[in-house]
């Protein structure tokens, strides 16, 4: 009987289901498990006792007892949303911004771009463990906090003078007193950015310059549709990282409930909840600016 030879396509595909399996393993016992398990729990009130834990079922109470009776979610809840509804095109421009002016040919480059992906490269929990330390973390706080209210108040002395409303500079203050939280989640959206930009063709802008376009137009026309998938995919990432920032007041709230009250019942259909919310929100942001994406087929 003659044997049968693997072609090498199979044979790699089996290999690469190989390295695939460690991830399958862990990701089955790790992450679905809890998830199964915490949709039990949202349906239950959990019960500790001395050799573990007792399920009793209560059906939509729990869901019921976040809306009607938590004095907490809901007011944590529309906290988060405010927060990411500011946040999230503050980030957006900024980093482009900033993506926009690396992109730049001038003297120390290579030097602004090392100094920015240095954070991106450094492990991040030695970078944690740091920031963590009693003498350093409070420095940066204090250092930060004041920086951030002293600006804000010349910034307001300064937009007095325009007659700005009032809704616009608390806008503008809030951004500038919480600075350092946006350099932070500006980091990816920034590398993002960057690689979109170097990715154009320098021909395709010296096309443009000959037809006689001008630099906004140039941004408007080119630039900007050009990397419209990646304004996209900035936007959903800007939204994910707000909603799931360790300083998230729905996920402390979470926490306290969980871990501070051992009410695992709760907890469990509040996180449920608040997924639901999430991707809702990320289907909708999606939906609609996808439309206006650019897709270079």
């Amino acid at each position: 009987m003659r044997q049968k030879h693997l072609s090498l396509e199979k044979r790699q595909r089996r290999v690469g289901y190989l390295f695939l399996l460690p991830f399958a393993v862990g990701a089955l016992f790790f992450i679905l498990y809890p998830i199964l398990l915490s949709l039990r729990f949202s349906v239950s009130e959990v019960i500790p006792t001395v050799t573990g834990y007792t399920l009793r079922f209560v059906g939509t109470e729990n869901f019921r007892y976040l809306f009607q009776k938590d004095p907490n979610f809901v007011r944590t809840l529309v906290e988060t949303l405010r927060t990411m509804l500011l946040s999230v095109p503050i980030v957006l421009v900024f980093s482009f911004f900033i993506a926009s002016l690396l992109d730049q040919e001038f003297v120390g480059r290579s030097l602004a771009r090392a100094i920015l992906f240095l954070p991106l490269i450094v492990s991040s929990g030695a970078v944690s463990r740091l920031m963590a330390s009693d003498t350093l973390g409070s420095t940066i706080a204090e250092k930060g906090t004041s920086s951030g209210t002293e600006l804000s108040t010349a910034f307001v002395a300064f937009l007095e003078q325009f007659k700005i409303s009032d809704t616009v500079t608390g806008v503008l203050v809030s951004a500038i007193e919480n600075i350092g939280t946006v350099l932070a989640m500006s980091a990816i959206p920034i590398v993002i950015f960057l690689a979109g930009l170097r990715s154009i063709s320098p021909s395709i802008y010296e096309a443009s310059y000959v037809e006689g376009a001008t630099k906004w137009e140039v941004f408007w026309k080119i630039s900007l549709p050009m990397i419209s998938p990646l304004v996209l995919v900035v936007i959903l990432y800007c939204v994910i990282d707000q909603f799931t920032r360790a300083d998230n007041a729905v996920l402390q709230n979470v926490w306290d409930i969980c871990f501070n009250e051992v009410r695992f019942g709760r907890g469990s259909a509040m996180a449920w909840v608040y997924l639901a919310i999430v991707l809702a929100i990320l289907t909708v942001v999606y939906l609609i600016v996808d439309r206006f994406v650019f897709y270079n087929d």
